[in-house]
């Protein structure tokens, strides 16, 4: 359940792209950073099981690269990481129980954004994503899984905006999805989603948009097909040292399976971030709220998701800085049916907590160390689902930029 920042950028970077506009430099600017990264991580509850906790050491290699170049009129960004898994079980395990070692693997994460403004009002854009890997959270924005079977995650999002002037403009993207698991009993799925925006701006700060989304989820088993949409509107207004953004709108989906209710609700988000809101300007401060359906869900599982996060920062020093992380959330099953440890027949709902504190030391612009300690837990009303984990995450990240103008 814990999040990454590459799984924040992923599903983000499209949105953003329509209401910040890409700042063009006067020349070719090129960008050329090598990284590497390596971490260890200590689980007391890898599996995140009810019963016999099983703790594991992770150890992730990260060697990777960074490419760029941005002209008057275009931008193309390339992100590669290959990502290198190592497990160790902390305690010797039953002979039936597989060998946390025999998970390892070698997977990967690629990124690619480009965009070209093809005359003063359309601008042109193309988003992908690719990503090998064990966690469950990249499947899905509001995902409430806790499996670790590997699978590939690939995305495509051509998107254009169009400006009729100062005040008026519309965005259309499309989104391509694939889920393929390798090898696995879990389902594949594949998506295809349509947004549009219209959007008005009251002034360079102030905007109201007017989003349209219309999907399909398609799976190659047992679970239903079904066809979302959702109409939404959202506010968003740019301050001195803070942003705000507010949503609400509207979903429908309806199951291609005839035995399945249809599903329908409301869906809501605010989104605050502020950097710089004390007087030495070395703090940030971000809060988010969101509420919608969550996307894949295998076996018919659906659940409205309620999402409360909050992140705060500051820099003790030039070269210490610490961050907090909280994050909460509500999942509340639409047909999923179980046992509570009382032994009675409820629908499913669970609380997800996850708490952590980060500390990082730069020893050069190029070179960090950061250490993470957090608690994660999960309360279910049905017996099964409820967990604890406490995980501590030790990093050193090399990042040195060879780009020039």
């Amino acid at each position: 359940m814990k999040r990454s920042k590459i799984q924040v950028a992923l599903w983000s970077v499209i949105s953003l792209s329509l209401f910040f506009p890409v700042q063009i430099h006067a020349g070719p600017m090129f960008t050329i950073i090598p990284k590497m990264s390596a971490s260890y991580e200590f689980d007391t509850n890898y599996f995140a099981a009810e019963e016999d906790e099983r703790p594991v050491s992770t150890y992730l290699y990260q060697p990777g690269i960074e490419l760029g170049i941005e002209t008057p009129k275009s931008l193309l960004n390339l992100d590669f990481t290959l990502d290198l898994y190592y497990y160790n079980d902390e305690e010797s395990v039953p002979s039936d129980q597989r060998p946390i070692s025999k998970d390892d693997f070698i997977g990967y994460t690629g990124l690619l954004e480009a965009k070209h403004q093809a005359f003063d009002r359309l601008l042109l854009g193309f988003d992908g994503s690719s990503i090998l890997t064990r966690e469950p959270a990249f499947s899905d924005p509001l995902s409430n899984a806790v499996d670790r079977d590997l699978y590939y995650i690939s995305q495509l999002s051509p998107l254009a905006i169009y400006e009729f002037g100062q005040k008026f403009s519309v965005g259309l993207r499309y989104r391509y999805t694939d889920i393929n698991f390798v090898p696995s009993d879990r389902e594949d799925s594949i998506g295809n989603r349509g947004i549009l925006d219209v959007i008005y701006s009251f002034t360079s700060r102030t905007s109201l948009d007017l989003e349209y989304q219309y999907w399909t989820r398609d799976y190659d088993l047992d679970t239903s097909d079904y066809t979302s949409d959702q109409i939404k509107l959202i506010f968003r207004r740019r301050f001195k040292n803070f942003t705000i953004a507010a949503g609400a709108g509207y979903q429908n989906r309806d199951f291609n399976e005839s035995g399945l209710d249809n599903i329908a609700g409301f869906t809501y988000n605010l989104n605050i971030e502020g950097k710089g809101l004390l007087a030495n300007r070395k703090s940030y401060i971000a809060f988010n709220i969101d509420q919608n359906f969550n996307d894949y869900g295998p076996e018919n599982e659906y659940f409205m998701g309620t999402r409360f996060t909050l992140t705060a920062g500051h820099d003790f020093s030039k070269r210490l800085s610490g961050d907090i992380e909280a994050f909460y959330q509500i999942s509340d099953y639409e047909e999923t049916t179980g046992l509570t440890p009382s032994g009675d027949t409820a629908r499913r709902k669970d609380d997800t907590y996850i708490i952590s504190g980060t500390l990082g030391y730069e020893f050069a612009r190029w070179l960090t160390l950061k250490g993470t300690a957090g608690y994660e837990t999960r309360d279910s009303n049905l017996a099964g689902y409820s967990y604890d984990n406490t995980f501590v995450i030790f990093t050193l990240a090399f990042a040195y930029s060879l780009g020039k103008k």
